[in-house]
C-alpha cells in the first residue's frame, strides 16, 4: 500500500518538477537558467530497524518542499536496488536562496528533527548541472523538457 503510494508520488513529482521546469510562474516567465539551478545529491544510510519510519516522513517532506515551495524544483528519492537502506535524494533548487530558504522551512526541520536517530550517515554531494530532462508522465506520454 505504502509502495503504491509512493510510486504515485513519485509520477506527480516528476510531472510537476517537468512543468516548472518548462515553465515558471502563470506569467510565463523563463525557466530558471541551469547556471542558476543548485543541485545536489544527498547520500545516506538509514537504520534498518527504522527504515519504513524514515521512509514516510520522507515522503511527507518531500511532498511538502515541493508543493509549499516555489524554489524546490525537484526531489526524487531512491533506495539502492542490492541495499533497501541506502537512501540516494537527487534536490534540484532554482538557486542557493531557494535552497537556504528549504533549510528553514517548517516540514524540513520536522522532517531533520523527526529522523536524526534513524539516519546513521550523511552525505551531501555538490554538482553541475549539466543537463536537466524530464517528461511529464501520464496515460498518453508526455511533453519532455530540457
Amino acid at each position: 500500500m505504502i509502495r503504491a503510494v509512493t510510486l504515485a508520488s513519485g509520477a506527480a513529482l516528476l510531472a510537476m518538477g517537468a512543468a516548472i521546469l518548462s515553465f515558471s510562474g502563470a506569467a510565463g516567465d523563463a525557466a530558471p537558467r541551469s547556471a542558476d539551478l543548485m543541485v545536489r545529491i544527498a547520500e545516506l544510510e538509514i537504520d534498518p530497524a527504522q527504515l519504513d519510519a524514515y521512509k514516510a516522513i520522507l515522503a511527507e517532506e518531500q511532498e511538502a518542499s515541493v508543493r509549499l515551495e516555489p524554489g524546490v524544483l525537484m526531489l526524487h528519492s531512491v533506495a539502492l536496488a542490492d541495499s533497501s537502506t541506502s537512501i540516494r535524494l537527487l534536490e534540484v533548487y532554482a538557486n542557493r536562496s531557494a535552497y537556504e530558504a528549504h533549510l528553514r522551512a517548517p516540514h524540513f526541520i520536522k522532517y531533520k528533527t523527526s529522523t536524526e536517530t534513524m539516519v546513521k550517515s550523511l552525505r551531501l554531494v555538490e554538482t553541475k548541472p549539466i543537463l536537466l530532462c524530464a517528461k511529464a508522465l501520464g496515460p498518453t506520454g508526455g511533453a519532455v523538457s530540457c
